[in-house]
């Protein structure tokens, strides 16, 4: 159970759960907090929780958990951290579009938030049982949360956040609106997480791969150069500038550029633009926004064309998200 005090939520938390699946619902009008939480916890060892919050204040949540478990942490808009202890060390920091896995033993663990931001973020808790089901000992992963968990200390699993990319957020969103219940819920829980579970760990052995078989890694200066050319983006989504122009403003070319920021971020910078447009265009629709407007504020002078994009990046048209 949570208790809200001031700025502060306290919760007590236990992955294993527990008999059925439970679910809990709340609007938050109270301290300085507006916005929704929706949480359903099963008895298979799966959490899974959606935030959409504003705040008066810096936010905070402080939980204790009663089992270790994998975190993987999901941020769509707004900044987040996760400190730890009882000198707070920072374990890991999000910005939107970014995920990373991470290890949570039994201890308390503070998640912040900024203040005056919107805040919209997914939370997956998965046991370690049910993790090492699908997680093969071959894999850059498995020796990393083994050791996490013999050490018994909390661990950013990924050395940097992996792109949010929208077949990701796609799921999440169809897991948040599952229109079943009881028993069959669970078992769409379940398959959604299997489902996740498959696209990221593949995604992090491509990452981790072209890491390995990089022949000069990557300074950090130029790691610092990609993270500047993401933030251009996101900044300038409906204007975005040449791939030229926008290696001038990093401090490189256009051919480091394209060859970097795939390696930091897993993917090409068009790759990595639309992903945010078509992301943020179904938020859009998500909050009842037509679709002609949705266009309109996703850059797109004519509807037809942004339901064709929109099409082929998520498999369905907007039309359906409307209804």
């Amino acid at each position: 159970m949570c208790a809200l005090l001031s700025n502060e939520i306290k919760c007590a938390f236990d992955i294993s759960g527990s008999g059925n699946l439970r679910e809990r619902r709340k609007a938050l009008t109270e301290n300085g907090h507006t916005g929704s939480v929706y949480e359903m916890l099963s008895p298979d060892g799966i959490n899974f929780g959606y935030y959409n919050i504003k705040s008066s204040q810096e936010g905070e949540v402080v939980f204790k958990n009663m089992n270790p478990f994998l975190q993987i942490s999901y941020t769509l808009s707004g900044n987040k951290s996760y400190t730890t202890g009882s000198d707070l060390t920072k374990l890991a920091s999000f910005q939107k579009h970014q995920y990373n896995y991470l290890f949570f033993p039994e201890q308390e663990i503070h998640l912040n938030w900024q203040a005056d931001e919107q805040l919209e973020i997914f939370e997956l808790g998965v046991s370690p049982e049910l993790v090492f089901n699908f997680l093969p000992e071959e894999h850059p992963l498995f020796p990393i949360f083994s050791k996490s968990i013999a050490d018994n200390t909390p661990t950013r699993l990924s050395d940097v956040n992996l792109p949010l990319a929208s077949n990701i957020s796609a799921i999440l969103y169809d897991m948040l609106n599952c229109p079943l219940d009881g028993r069959y819920k669970q078992l769409y829980l379940k398959a959604k997480t299997t489902e996740l579970l498959a696209i990221q760990l593949s995604q992090y052995e491509q990452i981790s791969g072209m890491a390995k078989s990089d022949t000069r890694a990557l300074k950090k200066e130029d790691i610092e150069r990609m993270h500047m050319a993401r933030d251009i983006i996101i900044k300038n989504i409906n204007s975005p500038c040449t791939l030229i122009d926008l290696s001038h403003q990093v401090g490189t070319n256009d051919a480091y550029l394209k060859s970097h920021f795939k390696q930091v971020f897993g993917t090409t910078v068009y790759g990595y633009l639309q992903n945010i447009k078509m992301t943020h265009a179904r938020e859009l629709l998500t909050q009842g926004k037509a679709v002609s407007e949705v266009a309109y504020l996703s850059g797109y002078k004519h509807t037809a064309h942004f339901t064709r994009a929109f099409k082929k990046h998520f498999g369905f048209s907007p039309g359906i998200m409307k209804r």
